[in-house]
């Protein structure tokens, strides 16, 4: 069993250094050949020292390769190319913001062989940054955790009823059997989901469609580090306003299905709205998760309204390049090593 971990980065060498550490340190599954394909997504290499300290940790083969053209499905597909001409039996990914648990890699192949998976995804637990959060910030996070539990838990009980197959499997943990990817023909990312994002969603959905079993894992763990400056409200309702352009996109769903969309969740803010300022000063800790449920539901509203008129997300557009990058803490100039 060969089996191809990937991961693609760009402008993070401090969380692709963790991520790195942690698979240096991670258990081996017995009988697998192993290699690491990297990709860096920009014009020259700045993470090239982080990749060699990591080759002389582990006794794998490491190869870095560099993508100029600027988004993620460009980057995951120099990977995915590359597993799929190296003749690997497997190819995970994990992003570049994120550790994982020691025995991940051991979970995940156990699950894709048990379970006969073609692609599979896992857990992917917030975890606080360094640096000390505001009160709002702390918020934000917690919710975040709650959402991501609940979420965890609903997937999981798929596992416990063998119904793999509904459920959506996202590259921030994710593996996937490259004989499935060629038997169905889905072999690559939509490039055109380079400023929208969302190139996951729409693979998994592709190998759906062409009959693929899709499973949860959820003893796969990873936790991702939610950097301080996207532990706001507002950067919430940004990510949930493009995701919901994305799956409106994705899922094709007509004019009408987009506005009685947008027509119940207005209700639901309208109540909302009524009894936010009364829970908020009767029951803060309510009123604070009422408050962050808002905020997702007018980000809906609005990705969903917006479709209808044909507005897409740019989430990962130059000018939000700050938003996705490391920083010098103070300095707000870009990590460049």
């Amino acid at each position: 069993m060969r089996v191809a971990v990937g991961a693609i980065t760009r402008r993070r060498p401090e969380g692709l250094g963790r991520l790195l550490e942690s698979f240096a340190r991670m258990q081996r599954p017995e009988g697998a050949e192993i290699a690491f394909l990297l990709c860096e997504n920009d014009d020259e290499s700045r993470v090239a020292e982080v990749v060699d300290a990591f080759r002389g940790a582990v006794p794998e083969p490491v190869e870095l390769m560099l993508e100029p053209r600027k988004g993620i499905p460009y980057a995951r597909n120099r990977v995915l190319g590359a597993a799929m001409a190296q003749g690997f039996d497997f190819l995970t990914f994990v992003d570049d913001d994120e550790v994982v648990e020691p025995d991940w890699l051991v979970r995940m192949l156990e699950a894709m062989d048990a379970r006969g998976l073609d692609l599979a995804a896992g857990p992917v637990l917030p975890v606080a940054p360094p640096e000390p959060l505001t009160g709002l910030q702390l918020m934000v996070l917690n919710q975040l955790r709650q959402r991501s539990q609940r979420r965890d838990v609903e997937r999981a009980r798929t596992v416990g009823v063998d119904d793999d197959g509904g459920v959506e499997a996202f590259t921030g943990n994710w593996c996937l059997r490259l004989a499935a990817a060629r038997r169905t023909g889905v072999t690559s990312f939509d490039e055109q989901t380079a400023e929208s994002g969302g190139e996951d969603s729409a693979f998994s959905l592709a190998m759906r469609r062409a009959g693929a079993r899709i499973g949860w894992v959820p003893e796969a763990i990873a936790e991702e580090t939610q950097p301080a400056m996207r532990l706001s409200l507002f950067y919430v309702y940004r990510r949930i306003r493009d995701q919901e352009r994305n799956k409106m996109l994705l899922k094709d769903r007509s004019v009408a299905k987009r506005l009685w969309f947008v027509f119940q969740r207005s209700l639901e803010m309208l109540v909302v709205g009524a009894v936010l300022p009364v829970v908020v000063l009767s029951r803060p800790e309510q009123g604070r998760k009422l408050m962050f449920n808002a905020t997702r539901k007018a980000g809906q509203i609005a990705g969903a309204f917006g479709s209808v008129f044909g507005l897409r997300s740019r989430h990962y557009a130059a000018s939000a390049d700050r938003l996705h990058v490391e920083q010098n803490p103070g300095s707000g100039e870009v990590v460049a090593k």
